[in-house]
């Protein structure tokens, strides 16, 4: 995706992942791009930005995923280039982004946690300003506990039932990457922010923002001309193919349709279940009596 002087993309297996549904707002503090992608679990990502043009500022280049603020990039006045951030660190270790099955739970106690709202999306921010020299401070760092804890739990059933993925981090390894001494002091020009929010492909296909695969769409093809001749044979089926894969393509359009229905009623669930224990709040039907006594 590009806005203005910027852009942003994720890599997976070294490849540019497709970006479907892109939406562009703005506001007088922030310019904002969003799309969706499809994300594979156990799969190594990276979030490329772009600088496209020479700025006469500084820019501070932060990324975000599932609400986990990561290590930002201070980028010098007249910088252009690509900055690739690969994993989470903490200057001392470094863990990898990977995307993963979200894990869910129905214990209640996890029902408030708000860290589950952020899951599913990947987050970029530019922020533009005085490109300045940090103040030494020394001795602020406690050596003794360079490891890097992120929240990678489980979460409530209800909160996140039509996003099946998540992003999950790697095995510890030294971080040899130099810190900055730099930083920026924001001016008042607007914010650039790119946001991934991801899941599922067959997920995405079902909502109708991906396009359905070349084999999915033959196969359906398929499917409706079947329907449409359907043929009355007597005797044996051995002329039949062993391999017949219309009951498994059948099978597949019906799970995604399943996933695009437990999307659409996702919000409605709280009601009903307030329904439940507060007992129905429609009206008894009025009952009639009829005489069947004889004249």
């Amino acid at each position: 995706m590009i806005l203005g002087d910027f852009s942003a993309c994720i890599f997976m297996d070294g490849q540019e992942l497709p970006e479907y549904d892109i939406v562009v707002s703005s506001t007088p503090t922030e310019n904002r791009i969003t799309c969706w992608i499809a994300s594979t679990a156990g799969k190594k990502f990276q979030v490329s930005a772009k600088f496209l043009a020479r700025q006469t500022s500084g820019a501070l280049l932060t990324v975000f995923v599932d609400g986990i603020t990561c290590r930002p990039y201070v980028m010098p006045p007249g910088w252009t280039g690509t900055q690739n951030i690969t994993h989470l660190s903490n200057s001392y270790v470094k863990r990898d982004f990977m995307f993963s099955q979200l894990e869910l739970t129905d214990d209640d106690s996890m029902l408030d946690d708000r860290s589950a709202n952020d899951i599913g999306q990947i987050m970029m921010e530019v922020v533009q300003g005085k490109y300045t020299m940090k103040e030494q401070v020394m001795g602020s760092q406690n050596v003794n506990d360079r490891t890097l804890r992120v929240r990678e739990g489980k979460v409530h059933e209800r909160a996140k039932k039509a996003c099946p993925h998540r992003v999950v981090f790697g095995e510890e390894v030294p971080d040899q990457s130099p810190v900055s001494a730099f930083k920026i002091i924001p001016d008042n020009s607007p914010k650039t922010v790119f946001v991934f929010k991801y899941t599922r492909l067959d997920i995405l296909q079902a909502m109708g923002v991906a396009p359905r695969t070349s084999i999915m769409a033959d196969t359906e093809a398929e499917m409706e001309d079947h329907d449409d001749d359907n043929e009355v044979m007597d005797g044996s089926d051995e002329s039949l193919p062993s391999d017949d894969v219309k009951p498994l393509a059948r099978i597949r359009e019906l799970e995604m349709e399943l996933q695009r229905l437990r999307a659409q009623v996702e919000d409605r669930k709280p009601s009903l279940v307030k329904l439940e224990h507060g007992g129905s709040r429609r009206k008894p039907a009025a009952m009639e009596v009829i005489d069947l006594t004889e004249d």
